[in-house]
């Protein structure tokens, strides 16, 4: 996720660690959501600028970016990254909030669920593929998807 919240870089140009690309318009609500594939595994879904779920190759949640805040998976809890400022220096505190966790996770089971759906329904207007000749990108993700939304979990570790 981009430290600078300004507007986001063009993800299907630029996010190169994503080997497979999709980006995706939500003919009701106009979004565009971005999903990426990385190369071991591991994948993610931009719904617009915010939220942004990270997902490792075992499906489970390791970073979040939700209202405005990024979150990082540590012993399966997903904790607040807070920067601030002391004596010149950055420091980051880590917080957990039960709360928060459970609004998140609800979020994130109910937009990937929707996601699913609105996947699997029909057509979907595809703005975008990386490769372009990857006919099996959708079935693929969408597979990823439905996978991580049955059974929602946070992971122990946020980089994998």
């Amino acid at each position: 996720m981009a430290i600078n919240r300004e507007t986001r870089e063009d993800l299907m140009r630029d996010a190169t660690a994503y080997v497979r690309r999709l980006m995706i318009r939500d003919s009701q609500t106009e979004e565009a959501i971005f999903v990426g594939n990385r190369k071991q595994g591991g994948w993610s879904v931009y719904f617009g600028e915010d939220p942004v779920y990270q997902f490792n190759a075992q499906g489970k949640l390791r970073r979040a970016h939700f209202e405005e805040q990024n979150y990082a998976a540590s012993d399966g809890k997903l904790l607040l990254l807070h920067r601030g400022r002391s004596g010149g220096h950055v420091e980051i505190q880590r917080i957990y909030s039960v709360d928060t966790e459970r609004l998140m996770l609800a979020d994130c089971h109910k937009r990937l669920n929707e996601l699913a759906e609105l996947m699997q329904s029909g057509p979907i207007e595809v703005a975008d593929r990386f490769p372009a000749d990857d006919r099996e990108l959708v079935a693929d993700l969408l597979e990823s998807i439905r996978a991580a939304s049955s059974d929602l979990q946070i992971a122990d570790v946020a980089n994998t």
